[in-house]
């Protein structure tokens, strides 16, 4: 499916580099663009490791020459609507969390929410030049518990979406990015 959609999808393992790559390439288009860059971090502070990690990108981000206009949003990313202009580059990092805060935190119907985060993110694309949205592949492991099996089909189907409606679509693995849908911008 062709599409003009502004939105690009960075997907990976765990720790595979891709909050990296994406970085690297919102910073590249913004220059590009000369429009600001935003980063939206979706993860919540639940204890010493997610700290750290919090810490880390944040430190990461410092290190770069450019000034990102961080949030934080853990949930209800529609909300952040209005907020960027048509020349903006958002980042998004990332859509396994907010899937996994939209369903243990928040309290709403768990059918819901696919439909409402695939609304928001579609609405969100349409106010920015580009919206790199940034997922881990979570579904390498064989899954038992019920409820995780539910997030997985959710954040899948999400994914599945995504890569129709994404202008480009890349995998990283282990550092290595691999193109699967698009020309760069």
């Amino acid at each position: 499916m062709e599409t003009s959609s502004s939105i690009i999808f960075v997907t990976g393992g765990v720790r595979s580099g891709k909050s990296s790559f994406a970085e690297s390439l919102a910073i590249e288009y913004a220059r590009k663009e000369r429009g600001d860059l935003y980063y939206i971090a979706t993860s919540l502070n639940t204890d010493a490791e997610m700290q750290e990690r919090i810490e880390r990108h944040q430190q990461i981000r410092k290190m770069h020459k450019v000034k990102w206009k961080s949030m934080e949003q853990s949930a209800d990313i529609g909300e952040l609507t209005g907020i960027f202009s048509k020349r903006d580059v958002v980042l998004l990092d990332c859509l396994t969390l907010l899937v996994n805060n939209e369903l243990f935190f928040k309290d709403q119907p768990q059918d819901l929410i696919e439909g409402k985060l695939k609304k928001e993110i579609v609405e969100l694309s349409r106010t920015c030049r580009y919206f790199i949205l940034v997922s881990n592949e979570v579904t390498y492991e064989p899954l038992s518990d019920p409820f995780v099996q539910k997030y997985c089909r959710i954040l899948n189907r999400l994914h599945l979406f995504l890569v129709q409606y994404a202008k480009e679509a890349y995998l990283v693995e282990s550092g290595i990015v691999q193109r699967k849908k698009g020309e760069a911008g």
